[in-house]
C-alpha cells in the first residue's frame, strides 16, 4: 500500500526530531495522534519503522529506506499546490537551494538577489554541502530542489538521474602568497609548483578530484598539509602561510587577503558550473530561479 501525504509528514517528523515527543510538539499534533498515525503507517508497510534506542527512536532498515521516498512525496505535493496556486493568480512560493562554498560566492548571490527583485514574495532557503555529490543527492532525495555546484554534468545525468544546466565555466588557480607568487612564472607551468604542501578540501569535492587527474597528467606529486570541510578558511590559511590551495580568483579576491594571489596554470584547469533538479515539474518558484539562471548565462555570452 502506498503512502499519503500526512502519513509522510509525520513519519519524516518523527525521523528529524527523534521521537514522537518533539515531533508532535512541532507538528502542533497531539502526541497519541502522531503515535497512532506511525502505528498505521508500520501496520500497512507490515514491518516496524522504528527502533527505540534510550528515549528516543531511530529508523530501522526499512525505516532508513522509507526516507527519500517520503521526502519525495513532500516535495511532489508542495510542488503541486504552488503551481495550482500560481494558476489561480495568485503570488509567492519558496525554493530550496543547495550549493558548496564555491558557487555561493558567485554568481548565486546575483541569481537570488535578482529573483526576489522579479519576486518579492518568493522565499529562498539556502543550505551549504560538503562536496558537489552531496549537493546532487540532496536534489535527488528531494532534500532541496534545486543544486548549484561545478559538476561532471555527464556523471550527475548518469548517476543521479538529474537534469543540468551548464552556467560557466571557471578557472581553478593556485592560491600562493604574495611573496612566493612573485618569483614565478605567470601562468605558472605545473613543473613549477612551489614545494609547499596543499590545503585541500574534503576529498570528493571535484575542483579536488580535478586538480588530482591534472596532477597525475604532469607527473607531479604533491603533499597535502591541511585539508578542511570549511572551504572559505582555505585562503586565509594560505596567508596565514600554511600553504597554497587550488581555488577560483574569485574567491581569492572576496576573501579579502591582500596578501594572497591567485596564479593561473598552464595548461588551464577549467570547471563546469551549472544548475541541477529531479526530471519532470519544478515548483514555480524554482523555475523562476533556473529561468533566472539560464538568462544570466545567456547575458554573459
Amino acid at each position: 500500500m502506498g503512502m499519503e501525504f500526512r502519513q509522510a509528514e509525520h513519519f519524516l517528523a518523527v525521523v528529524e526530531h527523534g521521537g514522537v515527543v518533539r515531533a508532535a510538539a512541532a507538528l502542533h499534533l497531539a502526541q497519541p495522534s502522531l503515535s497512532q498515525s506511525i502505528r498505521v503507517l508500520e501496520r500497512e508497510m507490515g514491518t516496524p519503522l522504528f527502533h527505540r534506542v534510550g528515549r528516543g527512536l531511530v529508523p530501522t532498515p526499512v525505516g532508513a529506506a522509507l526516507v527519500d521516498p517520503a521526502r519525495q512525496l513532500l516535495r511532489d505535493v508542495a510542488t503541486a499546490q504552488a503551481s495550482v496556486a500560481e494558476l489561480s493568480g495568485l503570488h509567492g512560493g519558496h525554493v530550496d537551494l543547495g550549493a558548496t562554498a564555491g558557487p555561493s560566492e558567485s554568481p548565486l548571490p546575483e541569481l537570488i538577489g535578482e529573483l526576489r527583485l522579479a519576486y518579492p514574495t518568493v522565499s529562498v532557503r539556502l543550505s551549504e554541502f560538503e562536496s558537489e555529490s552531496d549537493v546532487a543527492r540532496a536534489v535527488r532525495d528531494g532534500s532541496v530542489e534545486l543544486g548549484f555546484g561545478y559538476l561532471d554534468t555527464a556523471d550527475t545525468n548518469t548517476a543521479f538521474r538529474l537534469e543540468s544546466h551548464q552556467l560557466q565555466t571557471d578557472e581553478l588557480c593556485v592560491a600562493l602568497r604574495q611573496e612566493t607568487a612573485d618569483a614565478l612564472p605567470d601562468p605558472l607551468p605545473f613543473e613549477y609548483l612551489p614545494e609547499l604542501p596543499v590545503i585541500a578540501v574534503t576529498s570528493g569535492a571535484l575542483g579536488r578530484v580535478t586538480i588530482e587527474a591534472a596532477l597525475r597528467r604532469a607527473s607531479r606529486r604533491t603533499k597535502l598539509g591541511v585539508v578542511t570541510a570549511h572551504r572559505q578558511a582555505v585562503v586565509p590559511l594560505v596567508a596565514a602561510g600554511a600553504g597554497m590551495a587550488w581555488t577560483t580568483a574569485a574567491v581569492v579576491a572576496n576573501s579579502g587577503e591582500s596578501g594572497v594571489v591567485p596564479r593561473a596554470m598552464e595548461p588551464p584547469v577549467l570547471v563546469d558550473l551549472a544548475i541541477m533538479h529531479r526530471p519532470g515539474v519544478l515548483s514555480p518558484a524554482a523555475r523562476a530561479l533556473l529561468e533566472t539562471a539560464l538568462r544570466w548565462r545567456d547575458r554573459q555570452a
